[in-house]
């Protein structure tokens, strides 16, 4: 058995090439592959990101505005995730395309139209997503995301359960094809391009 914790920024476009990445090595797989995917968000990843994309990283009041969009985005993904993970995947894959590829507005009326357009149901998502569980939920990703080490949008964390290995591998979610196969395969085997990740 195989699990895959990748953690993502809900609104990027490069981030759903990723995870369409991960789905399609998923998917040649013969042993049971566990994604689990999570909108992470921190005052580290941030800054990462203002720098990757060439955002200025003194204007305050875009950075305040990012992170509060992203926030927003990622407590959407998490309720939606309480409908099921293909119900939360779908959405979360809607949103990326919608804000990161469409360059959309991310806003209430677009979340309530992918709603609409996956068949979620919408009143439970609307309680869902006021709840204290949901920023419970968010904090304990976060809480896991700064565990592994997470400093940047598009990471992901291999354990594999049919390897000798007894650690998670930590890498750049747009490693290469090759790289994610090797490390969904039993042989005990990983790349100097991985960080070891041991518990």
């Amino acid at each position: 058995m195989v699990e895959i914790y990748l953690f993502v920024n809900p609104l990027d476009e490069l981030c759903l090439l990723s995870e369409k990445r991960f789905l399609e090595a998923i998917e040649k797989e013969n042993n049971k592959v566990y994604l689990k995917l999570i909108p992470v968000l921190n005052p580290l990843i941030i800054q990462h990101y203002l720098i990757d994309n060439n955002y200025p990283t003194n204007d305050l009041t875009h950075r305040n505005q990012l992170v509060k969009t992203i926030y927003s985005a990622c407590l959407d993904v998490k309720a939606a995730q309480l409908q099921g993970n293909k119900m939360g995947r779908k959405f979360l894959f809607h949103l990326q395309d919608l804000v990161g590829k469409k360059k959309m507005a991310y806003s209430e009326e677009l979340v309530d139209t992918i709603l609409t357009k996956i068949n979620a149901d919408k009143e439970t998502f609307k309680l869902d997503r006021q709840s204290k569980l949901i920023k419970d939920f968010f904090k304990i990703d976060q809480q896991v995301a700064n565990e592994m080490g997470v400093n940047r949008f598009a990471k992901a964390v291999i354990f594999n359960y049919d390897s000798t290995r007894n650690f998670g591998v930590l890498i750049d979610a747009f490693s290469s094809s090759d790289l994610i196969k090797q490390l969904l395969k039993s042989e005990d085997t990983h790349s100097c391009r991985a960080k070891i990740l041991k518990y």
